[in-house]
């Protein structure tokens, strides 16, 4: 009788309440399109479970500039640092955050990300040109 009660339980647990809850740190983990920015720029992101994270940005014409380095989340505040090193020019606050959106939030301006299903376009990953932080001169929107 004791394990036809255990196998209901368990039966009812699957089918309702027993759905694991993401962490925001699993929540941000996968490739992201900002859809919502305050710039005219192009951003692609890809946050790993590994706190590595690769940018992908096209301001204006022209080739996707790369940039990558490692990530990290503290409560919910995001920062990170570039291959090179240098720090973000500032941390981000993730006011909000799904399975398939985040807003990242500083210096009062906000931008939203929706997931990318099947990964980082491929025009966008053949046009790109990896650039070490130090060396690039553009003024970033983004990170």
């Amino acid at each position: 009788m004791k394990k036809i009660i255990y196998i209901i339980a368990a039966s009812l647990c699957l089918l309702t309440s027993c759905k694991k809850e993401l962490t925001l740190e699993e929540k941000m983990v996968g490739d992201w399109h900002c859809v919502a920015n305050s710039v005219k720029a192009e951003i692609y992101v890809t946050f790993t479970a590994e706190k590595t994270f690769n940018l992908y940005q096209q301001i204006g014409e022209g080739a996707y500039r790369l940039y990558n380095g490692t990530w990290s989340l503290d409560g919910s505040t995001l920062s990170g640092k570039y291959n090179d090193g240098t720090s973000w020019a500032t941390s981000y606050e993730v006011a909000s955050a799904d399975d398939d959106t985040f807003t990242l939030t500083a210096e009062g301006v906000s931008e939203t990300y929706g997931r990318v299903s099947g990964g980082i376009p491929e025009e966008v990953l053949a046009s790109c040109v990896t650039v070490v932080k130090s060396e690039d001169t553009v003024v970033l929107p983004f990170l």
